[in-house]
């Protein structure tokens, strides 16, 4: 029987003479039944587990990993029975529950000791005058700077981030100095040139040369306002991915290059929700053109 709605008649009818009944006995008694049947429990197959497993190790997220399942292979999941999973494996004594990012602590730079002691920038332009086109992630070349401090403050990672498809630059810095971070800078992005037309920092000594990053890629750069990192919020987010590889207190010297890029890769190439679970690689890397516009349009909303 097709749904439709009570007639006025009906409503009265029920209202005078079924009181004393169940829902389920007024919905037979006109002939009516319920619109929709409990849905059983869904089953979960020994393949999508096999998915999920894999997804997770590669660090995905629950959402993540139910857009990428449904994009790529048709299976409609929702993420709160992922983490219902996660949980029961973690009952059982398991250990696939430790990839999820939630199990990581926050990552907050310190901003306290004579390292990263706040000072002017030289020759500083603030984000307020950057431009629209850059805020409102219109183009692809747009890119953020950060550090993240390894244990002591005795070790860096550099960490770039473009703002509209989120492709990861990650390496090691030798020393906090300005003149070896903007040397540093220069180096990783000079292969993508093309694709660098502004690059947006926080007030650290370490970019006090941003003139020479400006000088040497052709490129503008802006500041942040002090203690607003959410500005440069892309940076931001990328670095508590990061923190998933390299929690606090890790010693960047004992760090291999190696291992570095085998982070950066894996960031690269993780589908991403805003996105529409795509890669970051597959887009900078201007696999699909097509693709490149709807997500600068979709960014700009």
């Amino acid at each position: 029987m097709s749904y439709t709605q009570l007639t006025q008649d009906e409503r009265y009818h029920i209202q005078h003479h079924y009181r004393r009944q169940t829902i389920t006995q007024i919905a037979q008694t006109p002939d009516r039944q319920c619109k929709q049947k409990k849905r059983s429990p869904y089953k979960m197959t020994g393949q999508l587990i096999g998915h999920i497993n894999t997804l997770v190790c590669q660090k995905l997220s629950p959402q993540q990993i139910c857009g990428y399942l449904e994009k790529h292979h048709q299976t409609k999941l929702y993420h709160s029975t992922v983490y219902r999973y996660l949980h029961q494996n973690r009952n059982n004594g398991r250990t696939l529950w430790q990839h999820l990012r939630i199990c990581s602590k926050p990552y907050r730079k310190k901003y306290g000791g004579k390292t990263w002691v706040k000072g002017k920038v030289p020759d500083r332009v603030g984000i307020e005058h950057r431009p629209e086109t850059v805020n409102k992630r219109m183009r692809i070349g747009d890119w953020e700077a950060d550090t993240i401090i390894g244990k002591d403050q005795k070790s860096a990672l550099l960490t770039l981030v473009e703002r509209v498809t989120c492709y990861t630059i990650i390496c090691k810095l030798k020393n906090f100095k300005a003149e070896d971070t903007a040397n540093a800078v220069i180096r990783v992005l000079k292969a993508h040139k093309d694709r660098v037309h502004t690059i947006t920092m926080d007030n650290g000594k370490e970019f006090y040369r941003h003139k020479k990053i400006a000088d040497g890629l052709k490129a503008e750069t802006y500041f942040c306002r002090p203690y607003r990192s959410w500005e440069k919020g892309t940076n931001e987010n990328t670095n508590g991915l990061i923190r998933q590889y390299f929690p606090k207190q890790t010693d960047f010297r004992k760090i291999s290059g190696k291992e570095i890029r085998q982070v950066q890769d894996e960031l690269n190439h993780r589908p991403r929700k805003t996105l529409g679970y795509e890669t970051p690689s597959v887009l900078f890397l201007n696999i699909f053109q097509p693709l490149l516009t709807d997500v600068a349009l979709e960014n700009r909303k």
